[in-house]
């Protein structure tokens, strides 16, 4: 039955997150039990999944997938959802009070280009509890929307430079639940101007996609590389990953520093699709992929897959198998074909 449907995810941090899908509820779970979120309504385990609207052309949401359930990464109780917003390779980040103790925690990410798809979709029944908006928008827009739906919590993302007593002023906005009064928001000042200069941008974000993007555009190739190494990747998040490197490669618009990386791009791609067969343990496809060989460069790439998975294994068989596919990955690495060697 539907109702029975559910989508759980293990967090880093030891945390279990139930979802019931049917009626986009989840139940955080520690070691001592199902958790109560900090001013949760009749000290009630389960919270709503909230749902954030971004409205305008100008935002950047492709490395998240619309309208469906998405996980993101929670800091210091606040849910921190990436976005892009005009022609910026800057990232900038929303971040929601939660009231929870979890690093990680579900939601759903919608983008409305105008006020026709966003109406569209209220008549739909599918209300967002936080709508994103520029300033640029109309405030009359902005009324018609609070007028409609008095609870919705109104986000504008400013472009102007906040001074110190603004920015205070945002943090404390900041501290409201999730349930507090919906007023328009200055949210300036809650964006990570900092986070693309980090080194370690894969702390900010659990979606692969999202960060392989940023890393593509600042040609930072390495960093892709250690995606693999980051995450446990799906099938799909292979696919959109692939799909911004394929665009790449083929540079239709002949920049020439895509055009001097072009090797790198198609062995970071080959990298990529050969991953999925590890991850996925496709035993006979990966062996007919050692078996016609690979470059030095995505053998080292895909010796690293290996050796990451032969240490997570968890039943001997496997175990014995990823060993065998490492030594063989490190003998192409070194021009060597043999299928098995002394190590």
């Amino acid at each position: 039955m539907e109702d029975t449907v559910y989508e759980e995810r293990k967090t880093p941090g030891g945390f279990l997150v139930k979802v019931r899908l049917s009626k986009m509820t989840y139940v955080v779970f520690t070691e001592a039990g199902p958790e109560v979120p900090k001013g949760a309504k009749n000290n009630s385990i389960v919270s709503l999944v909230p749902k954030v609207g971004f409205f305008g052309e100008d935002f950047d949401l492709s490395h998240f997938h619309l309208g469906e359930l998405s996980f993101v990464n929670v800091k210091t109780g606040k849910m921190v959802i990436p976005y892009q917003h005009g022609f910026s390779n800057e990232i900038k980040t929303i971040y929601l009070g939660t009231g929870s103790q979890s690093d990680v925690l579900p939601v759903v990410i919608h983008h409305f280009r105008n006020k026709e798809e966003l109406m569209h979709s209220w008549e739909k029944g599918e209300q967002v509890q936080y709508l994103v908006v520029d300033e640029e928008i109309p405030r009359g827009d902005m009324v018609t929307f609070k007028i409609r739906y008095p609870s919705l919590n109104i986000l504008v993302i400013k472009k102007r430079i906040n001074t110190s007593a603004e920015a205070q002023a945002v943090s404390k906005q900041m501290g409201q639940s999730p349930s507090a009064k919906g007023d328009v928001v200055d949210y300036n000042k809650v964006r990570a101007t900092d986070v693309a200069k980090n080194s370690n941008l894969n702390m900010y974000s659990e979606n692969p996609v999202f960060l392989a993007r940023i890393h593509l555009r600042n040609m930072e190739l390495d960093k892709v590389k250690q995606i693999l190494l980051d995450f446990k990747l799906g099938a799909q998040d292979v696919s959109f990953i692939r799909t911004f490197l394929d665009v790449m490669i083929k540079n239709e618009n002949a920049k020439p520093e895509l055009e001097a990386m072009k090797g790198q791009l198609i062995a970071l791609n080959e990298a990529f699709r050969l991953s999925v067969q590890i991850l996925d343990f496709a035993v006979d496809e990966f062996e007919r992929e050692l078996d016609r060989g690979f470059s030095k460069e995505i053998s080292s790439m895909i010796y690293a897959v290996l050796a990451k998975e032969q240490e997570s294994a968890t039943e001997i068989e496997k175990e014995i198998v990823l060993w065998e596919w490492k030594l063989r990955a490190r003998n192409l690495m070194y021009g060597r074909q043999k299928k098995t060697e002394t190590a």
